[in-house]
């Protein structure tokens, strides 16, 4: 075995296929949005229900049929599966091509849907299918590409798609762009090497919500995998938090314009694509949880961080200079915000350190034929808990409380989280 595995067949395709694939459903979906923001809406109310139901409709898939679509991958052969989603894409790239040049936003909403449908079924395929081409030693460093890769490629994918759509010709560059990533991950998706593990029938259950059921049951059948599929719709719980208020955050609190923002989102980005990095560096070796139960520091440590950053913005009050929300030279410029940008960065970094291990549990822990079906519920969990995340913040807000005392209290309810996680991975190690 050569020391690094990364460009061999058995992963770099299949590594290809899921970054381009979080590519282009980001190029996707921030044209959509700065097209609705700034063309297609009519009044800023109309923009911001369009752009909420835009979101709603990308991760109602996740919730509706990721458990389908996990009975299905540990059923089939998930290679022939991950070639024929790659042409699905294809097929609803060149149909996202005719709603954008129609600018028809019924037809461009119910394509978003589709992207959200690909993308579903294709979530439980590569993490079921990792451990398959990895040795147990390998799949940490696995995971950690997969993970900082998929936060670069949400990054990128937002810079070049919200850049494309409002520039000259744009409608037509974005068009042409999705269609050729779709077709690049398409063709990457025939070298992804057949897997010679035993497929297991598993019978597909055709009532959604009766499947969903049924999978979140028979992932608690697996303790020490459920606790990481919890603990990991936990960080999913705290990102949608930060990257829905992040822009609300730059403006009204450090009193700042769009560009800060997208700097702010490019940090967080990074910061965890680094902190996936930076995890790999421990050549740790992951068989239980009790070689994870350190994981509860990296989520002290946000709690830690965010209540230090929400007190240093409260007592900045906003920044505004005399022409306005600040420029992003400007904002650079002042020590205070260097320290505010550190302190965001380092949560990022927490979060990607704290994730990436979690998601080698889940698979350690989980059979062979049965880890798609496992990624599936996770997948579930994790819709709920960003759609829990948006009705906490929806309910606060409605109470009149101001942003930064919503940050507070989600810092709180992370060391509440921290202390389950500290207890619960307790009780399993000693189960074990």
């Amino acid at each position: 075995m050569t020391k690094t595995f990364f460009f061999q067949k058995r992963f770099f395709p299949l590594f290809c296929v899921q970054f381009l694939g979080a590519f282009n459903d980001n190029v996707f979906k921030n044209a959509l949005v700065m097209l609705i923001t700034f063309q297609l809406a009519k009044t800023p109310n109309e923009a911001g229900l369009l752009i909420t139901l835009a979101a709603g409709i990308f991760i109602l898939p996740f919730f509706l049929l990721s458990a389908f679509a996990g009975q299905l991958a540990d059923s089939h052969d998930k290679t022939m599966l991950i070639r024929k989603i790659k042409l699905a894409e294809v097929l609803i790239m060149l149909t996202a091509a005719v709603a954008f040049w129609m600018q028809d936003i019924q037809l461009l909403l119910v394509v978003l849907f589709f992207m959200g449908a690909q993308s579903a079924f294709f979530g439980p395929i590569k993490y079921g299918v990792l451990p398959e081409y990895l040795s147990e030693t390998e799949l940490l460093k696995g995971n950690g590409w997969f993970s900082g890769s998929t936060f670069i490629a949400i990054l990128l994918g937002t810079l070049l798609g919200g850049w494309m759509v409002l520039s000259q010709d744009g409608i037509k560059w974005v068009s042409l762009t999705v269609i050729v990533i779709a077709l690049a991950g398409y063709l990457m998706s025939l070298k992804v090497p057949s897997s010679d593990l035993k497929i297991e029938p598993v019978t597909l259950e055709w009532n959604l919500l009766g499947a969903i059921r049924h999978e979140v049951a028979h992932a608690r059948q697996f303790p020490q995998a459920f606790f990481a599929v919890l603990a990991i719709s936990w960080f999913w719980f705290l990102g949608a938090t930060y990257l829905s208020q992040m822009p609300v955050l730059v403006k009204e609190t450090l009193g700042a314009n769009d560009s800060v923002v997208l700097m702010f989102l490019s940090l967080f980005s990074i910061g965890i694509g680094l902190g996936a990095w930076v995890v790999n560096q421990f050549k740790l070796d992951i068989a239980n949880i009790r070689q994870l139960r350190w994981l509860v520091l990296p989520l002290l440590g946000i709690s830690l961080v965010m209540l230090l950053s929400n007190a240093l913005m409260q007592h900045s009050g906003t920044d505004t200079s005399e022409h306005g929300l600040i420029t992003l030279s400007h904002f650079l410029s002042s020590p205070f915000h260097d320290i505010v940008l550190v302190l965001m960065g380092l949560i990022a970094v927490l979060g990607g350190i704290y994730i990436v291990p979690l998601y080698t549990l889940l698979q350690v822990q989980t059979p062979d034929g049965k880890r798609s079906r496992m990624v599936a519920a996770n997948n579930i969990l994790n819709a709920v808990f960003m759609v829990a995340s948006s009705l906490w913040i929806m309910m606060l807000y409605a109470l009149d409380w101001s942003l930064l005392t919503i940050l507070t209290s989600i810092a709180v309810l992370n060391l509440v989280a921290a202390i389950w996680f500290m207890l619960r991975a307790k009780r399993l190690s000693i189960e074990e």
